[in-house]
């Protein structure tokens, strides 16, 4: 009978051990689970775990990233005050975007306004002849024969020259972007269609635009830039628009009073037009845009926009 009784208590006992080992695991099961779905919700919301250390809770995080949006959207208020201020009268006369490429911010002035976009539109020209080298449309060895309909006066180094020898297309990208050549480009247009380049920047822009003249609004610029930047189809030869129009001989406006080093630009001036479009590329890069038309010292006015700005992001 005792035997039977030990028998019966350690049967008792062992059940019990069984039943708290079970508990045990259930709870580690739980646990893990919930550790799981905490790590995925923190990634979701891409904020780490909250712990014992001090880690900021999820309400926090979110409050200050607000925070921290409205006070750059401060400064960037405050900015455009003082841009306006310092643009004074001459304002219906004056077309802007500022363009955080990072922050998706910006800055705008009369950005839908119509402007002449004077030689700025040598940037999207070039872009679409090496899209079309890309796309094996243009060999970019060829070289193109001068027309006399190519002549045109004004910027550049080709007037003058002798033009009876065949042109290499990368060279005449280069004089187009870093001389301004009016020759250069007209060989070029010539080359790529006319309607092709209305074409081409309304693909970028995403709108009709008029398919007569050269004008343009500083938003459809701005697109045209930012994509340059972007370069979503990895053309390797937009690298090589960026370093000419770093390397321009213009030096008057965006890249006036901040490092030229870093901005690699394309002016356009026709009168009573003086424009000026950048890529400025810092370790925050930006897209600057600026038209003009009959503004007295408009290329130096340019130039203070451009430093407002430029300090302003340090």
């Amino acid at each position: 009978m005792r035997k039977n009784n030990s028998i019966i208590l350690l049967a008792i006992i062992a059940f019990f051990i069984a039943l708290n080992i079970s508990k045990h695991k259930v709870a580690a099961v739980v646990d893990t689970q919930a550790v799981s779905h905490t790590s995925l919700s923190n990634k979701i919301n891409n904020v780490v775990p909250i712990n014992a250390s001090g880690t900021k809770y999820l309400f926090e995080y979110k409050q200050d990233r607000i925070n921290q949006d409205n006070k750059k959207q401060a400064q960037l208020d405050t900015l455009e005050k003082r841009i306006k201020t310092l643009v004074g009268d001459n304002i219906n006369n004056f077309g802007m975007v500022y363009y955080d490429i990072n922050s998706k911010k910006s800055i705008t002035i009369n950005e839908d306004k119509q402007f002449l976009a004077a030689s700025t539109i040598k940037v999207p020209i070039n872009m679409l002849m090496y899209d079309m080298v890309k796309e094996k449309k243009i060999d970019i060895n060829e070289k193109l024969k001068y027309d006399k309909v190519d002549f045109e006066d004004g910027a550049g180094v080709l007037q003058g020259t002798d033009l009876s020898k065949p042109i290499a297309i990368k060279t005449l990208s280069d004089l187009s972007i870093i001389y301004s050549d009016n020759i250069a480009i007209n060989m070029l247009l010539r080359k790529v269609g006319i309607e092709n380049r209305y074409n081409y920047i309304e693909k970028i822009v995403g709108h009709p635009i008029t398919h007569d003249g050269n004008n343009i609004t500083p938003m459809d610029s701005s697109k045209i830039l930012e994509r340059l930047y972007s370069n979503p189809n990895n053309n390797k030869y937009y690298k090589d628009i960026i370093k000419a129009m770093k390397n321009t001989e213009y030096h008057d406006r965006i890249d006036k009073y901040i490092p030229q080093k870093i901005v690699a630009h394309k002016i356009g001036d026709f009168a009573p037009y003086v424009n000026d479009t950048a890529i400025v590329c810092n370790d925050n890069p930006y897209v600057l845009v600026v038209f003009t038309k009959g503004i007295n010292d408009a290329d130096d006015l340019i130039a203070q926009v451009s430093k407002m700005i430029y300090d302003a992001k340090k």
